[in-house]
């Protein structure tokens, strides 16, 4: 096999959460919540809260509105109150799944918080059973990044990819199914591929058309996407995972929800088996079973 690439360093990690603009002033004329709209927006916060456990503080609700406004310009909705009608009543076909999208929106890339990424190649793949194949799960894979970072990650390590699809099968799951549909389509901007080094993306993309990459066949056979509401429980798995990435999702959720969600992730994990959530995202004050081992880095007694 060709030399292994060099894997980002610590230098690389990124703990902003991308997708959150900076604070600042609300522009009178434009951002400020307009009071007709207030009780739209509200309703849909509410609607959203229930139905994915997504919950809103002050700060993200500015996000949300503007979200909700551009989702309204895209679909010819006249107010934000029409929105939330058509939300509550299902009565404007797709537009509970366009909420949802909008909603749970992450922006992601290749190989974020190395950090964690690290110590899955150097500690958690050696420590897996030998002798079954592994389950691994990304539990909001959005657009796949995540997914293909992990094949990646096993083809290097394992020794090439044939040696990783027969090791390990990785499931990525989202709210929103555009995004899964992005995920399983596999072509990504050049500036989505800014976390990968260049011997990886040589080995594992070709470009296609100006500025796009497409993941490597081979690799894109090692995970399969599925729309999954982390809320709604029980989860449709029949065997336990040995890796489990829930990472950039929990500050979505209030501490109820995000307490619900990691004990039931528990539940799906083996014993011995791992957690990795984001280097932003502490768990140790939600009294959950596991057992912090690093920063985002959590194990299953046993």
């Amino acid at each position: 096999m060709s030399k292994v690439a060099h894997f980002p360093d610590q230098k690389r990690i990124n703990t902003e959460r991308e997708w959150m603009p900076p604070s600042r002033p609300i522009d009178q004329a434009n951002q400020k919540f307009k009071a007709e709209d207030q009780h739209a927006l509200k309703q849909i916060q509410q609607w959203i809260h229930i139905h994915s456990g997504i919950h809103y503080t002050e700060r993200k609700q500015q996000l949300l509105y503007k979200r909700l406004q551009s989702l309204c310009l895209q679909k010819g909705i006249v107010s934000l109150q029409a929105l939330a009608e058509g939300v509550l009543n299902n009565s404007i076909p797709g537009i509970r799944k366009d909420v949802a999208h909008t909603a749970s929106t992450n922006h992601t890339y290749f190989f974020r918080e190395p950090t964690v990424l690290d110590f899955f190649r150097k500690e958690i793949i050696p420590a897996l059973p030998r002798g079954e194949r592994w389950r691994i799960w990304s539990a909001a894979a959005s657009s796949g990044e995540e997914s293909y970072t992990l094949a990646m990650i096993l083809a290097e390590t394992l020794g090439g990819v044939d040696q990783a699809r027969s090791q390990a099968a990785i499931l990525g799951t989202d709210l929103s199914e555009n995004v899964i549909q992005q995920a399983e389509h596999g072509v990504y901007h050049q500036r989505r591929m800014e976390g990968i080094d260049a011997q990886l993306q040589r080995r594992y993309f070709t470009q296609v058309g100006l500025g796009n990459w497409r993941i490597d066949p081979e690799i894109k056979k090692m995970a399969i996407f599925r729309r999954l509401n982390l809320k709604s429980r029980p989860w449709p798995f029949s065997r336990h995972f040995d890796v489990v990435l829930c990472r950039n999702v929990l500050y979505y959720f209030d501490e109820p929800h995000q307490r619900d969600v990691l004990n039931s992730i528990y539940q799906v994990t083996r014993p011995g088996g791992w957690l990795l959530t984001s280097v932003t995202e502490s768990i140790r004050e939600l009294d959950t079973a596991w057992q912090m081992v690093d920063i985002g880095i959590y194990r299953k007694e046993g």
